[in-house]
């Protein structure tokens, strides 16, 4: 219970300490969110054009360095520690690399597909190597009983697919104030729970320390928002949730605790194959939250949800299929 409390009380001070000073001094080098485009068929976000951006950069250098020292001085720097780390590192990197070719060059794409993905890979396999060095057990148990897998390759192959389509997911998710940031502290906190329960203290301190660094970058990043996390946090959160799932071997886990990201990413999907093939939109606009943003619960564009209206209907689902998932698999 130290090592939990400690790991909360660090991260929480130190990023409500580091992001206000972080965003004075983006603001002054213009690392700025650039306006949206909708089209005229979504939101006008351009009042949240010239906000300061990459809010990773605040508190991930902060779960970082704090699980160094801390790991370290209190005997928790155990393999699967340290995998995640390095994988919401380099993530991180990716992220911060995206972001900065968005900003200086003024470029939508960012960075292209084939490096991102690669170094994304690169950081998947250095996961796995620590986890190898570790002896971690790499047996991948296959949903409804249908019995699991003992391989290395099958393993790595997973892990490369978790962790990338995980961290895009929390991507997607980071659309409005504060709804990655909150989303993530629920599931965060779920893994917490599990990593106690397992008695894998390395990673009850790394789920601490994040839980409280985005519990200190809300109180900036909610609506409306001083400074957003940008790829820089959102990748990164994306790949340690990703990694919780497996090295604590609950790797499906995350179907259900990170439902919310999951969700968002299959109506990109589904409206994406559903215009290319059939020119028509399945929902009022992708990811989903923006279409809560323009209709409500109900699709009605007379009735608009504001921001912390749809930021508090989706912390609630985040809530209650975590809860859900500590009903149905203890």
């Amino acid at each position: 219970m130290t090592t939990l409390l400690l790991g909360l009380l660090v991260g929480l001070i130190a990023t409500v300490l580091v992001v206000p000073r972080l965003r004075d001094w983006f603001k002054k080098i213009k690392v700025q969110q650039l306006v949206m485009r909708t089209g005229g068929n979504g939101p006008d976000h351009a009042a949240k054009a010239g906000t300061p951006t990459m809010g990773g950069a605040g508190f991930i250098p902060v779960v970082v360095l704090g699980f160094v020292v801390l790991a370290l001085a209190t005997g928790h720097a155990a393999p699967t520690g340290w995998a995640t780390l390095i994988a919401i590192v380099v993530f991180a990197l990716v992220g911060g690399f995206d972001d900065s070719i968005k900003i200086f060059n003024h470029r939508d794409e960012g960075f292209r597909f084939l490096p991102k993905l690669t170094a994304q890979i690169v950081a998947a396999l250095l996961a796995m190597l620590v986890l190898y060095l570790g002896k971690f057990d790499f047996v991948l148990a296959l949903p409804f009983g249908l019995g699991e897998i003992n391989s290395v390759v099958v393993y790595a192959l997973f892990t490369i697919f978790w962790l990338v389509g995980w961290s895009n997911a929390t991507n997607l998710t980071d659309g409005l104030d504060g709804l990655a940031s909150g989303t993530a502290i629920i599931a965060y906190v779920a893994y917490l729970i599990i990593a106690l329960m397992q008695g894998d203290m390395s990673m009850v301190l790394l789920d601490a320390l994040m839980i409280g660094a985005l519990l200190g970058f809300l109180v900036f990043n909610h609506y409306p928002a001083t400074i957003f996390m940008g790829d820089t946090g959102s990748l990164a959160l994306g790949a340690g949730l990703a990694m919780n799932a497996l090295v604590l071997h609950r790797e499906w886990s995350l179907i259900l605790i990170g439902f919310v990201f999951m969700v968002e990413t299959l109506t990109v999907m589904i409206q994406v194959t559903s215009y290319h093939f059939f020119k028509k939109r399945v929902f009022l606009m992708t990811p989903i939250h923006h279409s809560f943003e323009k209709g409500g619960l109900t699709g009605n564009t007379d009735k608009p949800w504001n921001e912390w209206q749809v930021d508090s209907f989706f912390w609630a689902v985040g809530l209650i299929v975590a809860i859900l998932y500590f009903i149905l698999f203890k």
